[in-house]
């Protein structure tokens, strides 16, 4: 029986495993514990060895009880004893109510108004909680800081939002001011190269071309101050471990901004920052294994600018190759100009999957989650975390409560339940358009990968400016 359900489990683990796909290369970081970003990590069941010392888990054991030999003149210490086993009976009690409100709790990630009866769930257990972590206390800061800006109660900034979800991985030690300075730098070398052109400072679509040129192309601006030319060489597509399976660094807009070289994730949140620093109006969008910018000229039309190859493309170009069905376009899924509120809620995501790298899967990733599906329902990654967070508690439920096949969980309604959840999840996932790539496909795109890697061999980076 236990191999039946095992295979009940893998047949729906397979239709995230092609979400996991869905998010691998997108460049949006991932992880199984410390594993792959973009995407979410397959989760495994967890090991106990890897559980918080001074954790009980399952039933704890019943005191032995030694009743005393002979007769009357042992009552006082037999009353003695039975007072101390109804003592320990109470503390036992006690601490299984407390093991099942925190798995309540867990559980109420998930549908936040409900909640959960475990009282008749055997060996109810704590999940993983971290909150006691060297380092926790930056992960909440961040997050308090990009929710303010959700709710109104601080300004805006895709910059300051970005900068706060990296530098956690860092342990906050990212310097600000050299991070907002090179940001400026560049933006005055985008000014400056319209002012020497003559162009129209105000218009929009100027500032977003030049920026375009700036970050895709070979740029030459004269130093004003100077007899010289700076060059700046453009971004390039960093081929090595792209979705920062190996390093998580690689997906991060602070190593694009030092390196010059980035994928998906990291070149448009760049464009976006510097647009943003510039005044004008430039859009996230996301398409099947892919992020991209979108910005609208004076008369309405779209237009796709495609960092990673320095082209501009239509929407039919993204649709081409048919993982984008009509819902997903109605529901506004792919190819969808974010809001800048909506796009925070997004960096929240990626907030949540650095804090999963850095210790592990808790209620703080459910919160960053739960928070920007609050913000933006539609969100296709914050819908899938919230299946895999059911996938990881359904994983540690049945491997700590002896859960072995489907008829178990009748004993254990929190497995039952958890069970409900990622089913109920993988169906709205599905119902809202979303297609999963083909596993032939992403194998092709790996070999792609895998050739261009060897194209570029081991040379030297290419230097980021130079000034002649």
């Amino acid at each position: 029986m236990r191999k039946g359900f095992v295979r009940i489990i893998s047949c729906r683990t397979k239709t995230f495993n092609f979400i996991f796909l869905f998010l691998s290369l997108t460049g949006f970081f991932c992880m199984e514990s410390k594993g792959q970003f973009p995407g979410i990590p397959v989760i495994t069941t967890p090991k106990p060895a890897t559980l918080q010392p001074n954790v009980i888990i399952g039933n704890s054991p019943q005191p032995a009880v030694s009743y005393p030999q002979g007769h009357h003149h042992y009552l006082p210490d037999t009353r003695q004893r039975n007072e101390q086993i109804i003592e320990e009976a109470r503390q036992h009690e006690l601490q299984r109510q407390n093991r099942q409100k925190q798995l309540q709790e867990a559980i109420a990630d998930f549908e936040p108004q409900r909640g959960l009866n475990f009282v008749n769930c055997r060996n109810a257990i704590p999940l993983p909680d971290f909150r006691r972590a060297d380092g926790v206390e930056n992960f909440h800061r961040a997050f308090d800081g990009i929710e303010k800006m959700l709710t109104g109660e601080a300004p805006v900034s895709i910059k300051d939002a970005v900068f706060m979800a990296e530098n956690t991985f860092y342990g906050n030690s990212l310097n600000y001011d050299d991070y907002d300075q090179s940001i400026r730098r560049d933006v005055e070398l985008c000014n400056a190269r319209i002012r020497q052109l003559k162009l129209n400072e105000d218009d929009p679509m100027v500032k977003a071309m030049m920026l375009f040129h700036f970050l895709t192309d070979t740029f030459e601006v004269q130093l004003s101050a100077h007899e010289k030319t700076l060059v700046h060489y453009p971004m390039t597509y960093d081929y090595n471990d792209p979705g920062g399976k190996e390093d998580i660094t690689k997906v991060f807009v602070t190593k694009l901004m030092t390196e010059n070289t980035g994928q998906c994730n990291s070149m448009p949140k760049r464009f976006l920052i510097m647009a943003e620093e510039m005044g004008f109006e430039a859009h996230f969008a996301t398409a099947p294994l892919h992020s991209f910018v979108k910005i609208q000229d004076p008369l309405g039309t779209w237009h796709n600018l495609e960092l990673t190859c320095g082209a501009i493309l239509s929407d039919q170009h993204y649709m081409y190759g048919g993982f984008i069905k009509s819902e997903a376009l109605r529901k506004n899924i792919y190819l969808y100009p974010m809001t800048k509120k909506e796009l925070l809620a997004d960096i929240l995501l990626d907030l949540a999957l650095i804090y999963r790298h850095t210790y592990g899967c808790d209620r703080f990733f459910a919160m960053c989650y739960n928070t920007a599906l609050e913000f933006d329902p539609k969100n296709i990654r914050a819908n899938i975390f919230k299946g895999i967070y059911a996938q990881y508690i359904l994983s540690y439920i049945c491997a700590h409560t002896g859960v072995e096949t489907p008829d178990d969980m009748e004993d254990c309604p929190a497995a039952k339940r958890a069970w409900q959840l990622y089913r109920k999840v993988e169906d709205e996932i599905y119902a809202r358009g979303f297609e999963p790539m083909p596993q032939e496909l992403y194998q092709l795109w790996l070999k792609h990968v895998s050739e261009e890697k060897a194209k570029s061999g081991n040379q030297n980076m290419k230097m980021q400016y130079l000034v002649k």
